[in-house]
Formats: structure tokens, C-alpha cells, sequence
């Protein structure tokens, strides 16, 4: 923890993790990544261009706000100021400033509540491909517009990572085939939100 470098009245902790971005023009923006945080607000970088004053939404896994591991919190915004990058893989730099500033009367939205599709709980055992290789996993919860997955894989897969799944259809007997991109990632497993796709990347015989 740094003890406040840039001599803010308020001290900003180092913390890296993604995050999720949602804005009411653009919808949700991934590829995003939290590199510091106090009781009023963070700082992140990203690829997108949001101009200052844009209102956003910010979803955290691991949320450093909470004691409490594992616990995805969602926070309401302001984007404060913007800087361009010159030495990071993203090209923007962006100050948010939390709306409800008082950090022990703020509304957290946490877990699948804060979603904009309420998912419902289940256990389906399902096969995932990314890239050219095939790994099995669980579906733990499920909504119109994403799922979480459960797996042993232990490497981690990054924000916006394509990934196709062989979801078993119990009442048809078959098999349907979902497109999704990875939303959010922990020790866990990973959140993925479903994509309408032509190209197939379904790696066939090959992979494990």
C-alpha cells in the first residue's frame, strides 16, 4: 500500500484487478483494469474513450472494498478527468469519483442481484473451448445474458476473452452451441456474457 504519493486529502491504496465497465450510451465495455482505490472513488485504465462527467457503473470481483473474499460489488460513478497512456498497454487513464460519497451509507449492489439479468442458480456440467483446446466445466448460475462457469483451470483466462461452450439441452437431448466473451475471471472460475457470432472457433477433434 502506497501512503499517498499524490498528496489527495484522502489516500489511495494500490490495488489491480479487472473491472467491468457499464455505461448508458455504450452498454458494457470490457477490457478494463483498477489499479488503485480509496473510500471515494479508483483509478483505471482502458482502451475505450469516455469523456469526463460520464456516468458509469463499475463492477469489481475480488472487491477490495469488502473483507469478505470472492464478492463481486458494483459501484456508481463519475469519470473526474481522463489522461492518454504512453507507457502502458492501454491507451487511456481515467479518475472516478463514487456519486454516493459517503462510503458507510453508499448502496453496494453485490453478487448476481447487481446484474441486469437475474441469474438463477444450477449445476450443468458443460465443455468450453478457447482457442484450439477443449476444457470441461460446471455451470454454477445462469441468465439471459451470461453464465458463470466453474473450472479447475488454474492459469486464468483475461477480460475479453472469446469462448465458445457445448451447453447440454436435458429436455431436447442435444447439445447448443454458445459464443460468449469473458466479462470477469478469479481462482474460481470466470463470468461470461453471451455474443452473437458467425465465425466458429470450436476446435473440433483436437484439443484435450
Amino acid at each position: 500500500m502506497n501512503s499517498n504519493p499524490e498528496k489527495r486529502d484522502y489516500t489511495r491504496f494500490d490495488y489491480q484487478a479487472p473491472i467491468v465497465l457499464e455505461d448508458a450510451k455504450f452498454g458494457v465495455l470490457q477490457g478494463a483494469r483498477m489499479f488503485n482505490y480509496s473510500d471515494f472513488g479508483l483509478y483505471f485504465e482502458t482502451d475505450h474513450f469516455l469523456a469526463p462527467g460520464t456516468d458509469i457503473y463499475i463492477g469489481i470481483p475480488n472487491s477490495p472494498f469488502t473483507p469478505d473474499p470472492d464478492v463481486y460489488e458494483r459501484y456508481h460513478g463519475a469519470i473526474k478527468w481522463r489522461k492518454p497512456l504512453k507507457k502502458s498497454s492501454f491507451y487511456y487513464g481515467y479518475g472516478v469519483r463514487f456519486l454516493d460519497t459517503d462510503p458507510l451509507e453508499r448502496p453496494v449492489e453485490r453478487g448476481i442481484e447487481s446484474r441486469r439479468n437475474p441469474r438463477k442458480p444450477c449445476s450443468l456440467y458443460v465443455k468450453y473451448a478457447v482457442g484450439r483446446k477443449i476444457y470441461p466445466g460446471e455451470i454454477k448460475n445462469i441468465s439471459l445474458g451470461g453464465l458463470f462457469l466453474e473450472t479447475n483451470e488454474k492459469d486464468g483466462l483475461e477480460i475479453g476473452t472469446a469462448v465458445q461452450l457445448a451447453i447440454p439441452n436435458r429436455k431436447k437431448g442435444n447439445v447448443i452451441q454458445r459464443y460468449a466473451r469473458v466479462i470477469w475471471s478469479n481462482r474460481n472460475g470466470f463470468g461470461v456474457e453471451f455474443q452473437r457470432m458467425v465465425k466458429k472457433i470450436w476446435p473440433g477433434r483436437e484439443g484435450r
